[in-house]
């Protein structure tokens, strides 16, 4: 029986995309590029840092990773720049049917689960008017880890005291589905655009394009 959900909140329940409405501002025609970009070297640097014992808060990652596209790529810009597009990471836009869920799941605890810190985590639930919805927030950044370091899942783990069996992991991030499961924990792929999951001995309890599948999972 399941008893709490954890979410992911970065392209789980908040639309990454969604910053590049600002780099479209600062950098106009280059907008999406640029989020994407910064997107997929954000990734890279959190693994690699995992991987070298490195660590370093999230919000001074997710600022590295920007300059490294914008740097890389040629773009003139600015330290006010920079903080304009890294402070939009507070600003995410809820996926259309977060709240919704939210909502109908009302009946069992809500756990939100991130690399990032408390502070910045709250920032953005109370942007988007949810921050009410969940029991915990577990922020990375208090042990100095980042997901998918197995410690990272035993961390939840110890967090929640409850049995794996009665937890389940939603996110829509593939190398996050995996350290959850090969934790021990079930879970919940949000494939939102309808991709291949990665050609690793590990697989997803369940798979749905959208937060709607687990109303009816939990029900």
């Amino acid at each position: 029986m399941i008893k709490a959900i954890v979410f992911d909140i970065y392209g789980t329940l908040f639309d990454i995309d969604s910053v590049k409405n600002k780099c479209e501002k600062l950098f106009p025609g280059n907008g999406e590029k640029i989020a994407k970009a910064w997107r997929q070297k954000l990734i890279e640097y959190i693994h690699v840092r995992q991987l070298v014992n490195q660590y370093k808060p999230f919000s001074l990652v997710v600022k590295d990773s920007l300059e490294y596209v914008l740097d890389r790529n040629e773009y003139d810009y600015d330290s006010e720049d920079v903080s304009e597009c890294v402070n939009e990471y507070n600003n995410l836009e809820a996926f259309p049917e977060t709240e919704q869920v939210l909502n109908q799941l009302e009946n069992i605890d809500k756990i939100v689960f991130s690399n990032g810190n408390e502070e910045m985590v709250l920032t953005v639930l109370e942007h988007a008017h949810i921050e009410d919805k969940f029991k915990h927030i577990v922020a990375l950044e208090e042990i100095g880890l980042y997901k998918p370091d197995s410690n990272s899942y035993k961390y939840l783990y110890e967090k929640l005291d409850l049995n794996k069996e009665d937890i389940l992991f939603v996110s829509s991030n593939k190398w996050d589905i995996i350290g959850a499961q090969n934790f021990g924990y079930k879970t919940a792929w949000i494939n939102r655009y309808l991709t291949e999951f990665e050609h690793i001995d590990v697989e997803p309890d369940y798979e749905y394009q959208t937060l709607y599948g687990l109303i009816s999972l939990i029900k």
